[in-house]
């Protein structure tokens, strides 16, 4: 039965492979993240902790790879403004967060890039650490300051940066995909976390599917609002 999973988990993999290089390629928008990502994530914790490889699978890995990568760099080009935003508003648990979903993605690839013989410890790891870091809260938490709940931001995070960047569409649209690249990251590892205990995916697709149309429609609204 385990292998006739792993086989439909592998079909998987190939079958959402070009959805993902996509994704990762353009971050066109949140909505778009999640099918792809929900898609494989989960298949790709199962396959690689049985041991299984292949080019399709390598490829997968150094893309989710590429997602980090990218993220860093969306966060030199507008470093400038996050400082001066962050020296006055969004309170310090905002940072809090950005660092546990960083860690947490961390953690899931050096999971999933484990050589086989250190593979069982990376897992360990990877679940005692999601754990340690708030778990799913860092998620909730974002998505909060997102779509404007105020019980935990001092102010919405993108009518902080409306304000600051007096409507600047460049710097918004930055923002934009900067939320996106670590609601991304924030996703994978935490479908990757759900693959290991064997949590329900299927509901936290279904939850986060609705959360992340939610998201789109939030930064879409604080676009239109840009000069």
């Amino acid at each position: 039965m385990m292998d006739e999973e792993i086989i439909e988990d592998q079909a998987k993999l190939k079958q959402g492979l070009i959805k993902v290089l996509q994704c990762v390629a353009t971050i066109s928008s949140a909505a778009s993240v999640v099918n792809p990502i929900f898609g494989v994530a989960g298949s790709l914790i199962r396959v690689v902790l049985h041991h299984v490889d292949d080019e399709d699978i390598r490829t997968l890995k150094r893309e989710f790879g590429s997602v980090n990568k990218g993220l860093d760099m969306l966060s030199q080009q507008n470093r400038n403004t996050l400082v001066q935003i962050k020296k006055e508003t969004i309170d310090r648990q905002y940072c809090n967060v950005e660092e546990n979903l960083k860690n947490q993605y961390r953690k899931f690839m050096a999971m999933v890039e484990a050589q086989p013989a250190h593979r069982e410890r990376k897992k360990e790891d990877f679940e005692e650490s999601y754990a340690n870091d708030n778990g799913d809260q860092n998620l909730h938490t974002l998505y909060d300051g997102v779509v404007g709940k105020p019980k935990l931001f001092s102010r919405p995070v993108l009518e902080v940066y409306l304000r600051h960047s007096q409507g600047d569409r460049q710097v918004m649209e930055q923002l934009c995909t900067r939320l996106t690249y670590l609601f991304c990251i924030g996703l994978i590892a935490l479908m990757g976390y759900a693959a290991v205990i064997g949590d329900d995916e299927e509901s936290l697709c279904e939850e986060w599917t609705e959360k992340m149309q939610h998201v789109q429609d939030k930064m879409q609204e604080a676009l239109s609002r840009c000069s």
